[in-house]
């Protein structure tokens, strides 16, 4: 039976002063780096077949340690990077409100094809989740580790169940947290979502 291990990037400084971070390569904030510790001690017990990564840092920070505790490669899969929200980068969610009300009233409707001007759209990105999701299914062995980031992993989820779209803000994503599927008879099952227990 297939699982995959779907994990989100601990806290980063711009995680903790609210700002829309996407393509950036933002730091681990102190307690980010107490997360990812416990998030690799964690993992690390497991016995991944394949493990999967975001080029950027943040994921890296935990998918590279599980790698080389288990002396398994780290696969870095750019369709895994996060969202890219162009110029509202930087920018607090109020700034953007401030800024761009017409683009993100639409961000907020969750129009699939909402796009803050010089980054993705929600379909642009699906389009990515649902590559991501051939990679995996191709891989060999059973047992998966895929690390990556919040928008871009809430609607892998929504691609992994089949679910629409609009259903990606039904899951929170809190830093470092980690979902669980399972596939039965070609269709995939989530058996843990958005857990955090690892942490405390």
């Amino acid at each position: 039976m297939k699982t995959i291990y779907l994990v989100r990037h601990a806290e980063t400084t711009w995680n903790l002063e609210g700002r829309v971070q996407g393509s950036r390569d933002t730091p681990l904030s102190i307690a980010g780096l107490g997360q990812t510790a416990k998030t690799v001690a964690f993992l690390s017990t497991l016995r991944f077949d394949t493990i999967f990564t975001s080029p950027l840092a943040r994921a890296r920070a935990i998918a590279e340690p599980v790698g080389l505790n288990l002396s398994i490669p780290t696969i870095v899969v750019p369709e895994l990077r996060e969202m890219e929200f162009g110029c509202w980068e930087g920018h607090t969610w109020n700034e953007i409100g401030a800024m761009y009300p017409a683009a993100l009233a639409a961000w907020d409707f969750k129009s699939p094809e909402a796009w803050p001007h010089g980054g993705e759209s929600l379909a642009d990105v699906r389009r990515r989740a649902a590559k991501v999701r051939s990679i995996v299914e191709s891989s060999s062995g059973n047992l998966a580790l895929v690390v990556a980031h919040g928008a871009l992993n809430r609607i892998l989820i929504s691609v992994l169940l089949d679910l629409p779209l609009s259903s990606y803000s039904s899951f929170t994503q809190p830093s470092a947290c980690i979902s669980v599927f399972e596939a039965e008879a070609g269709k995939w099952q989530a058996r843990v979502i958005d857990s955090t227990y690892h942490l405390t």
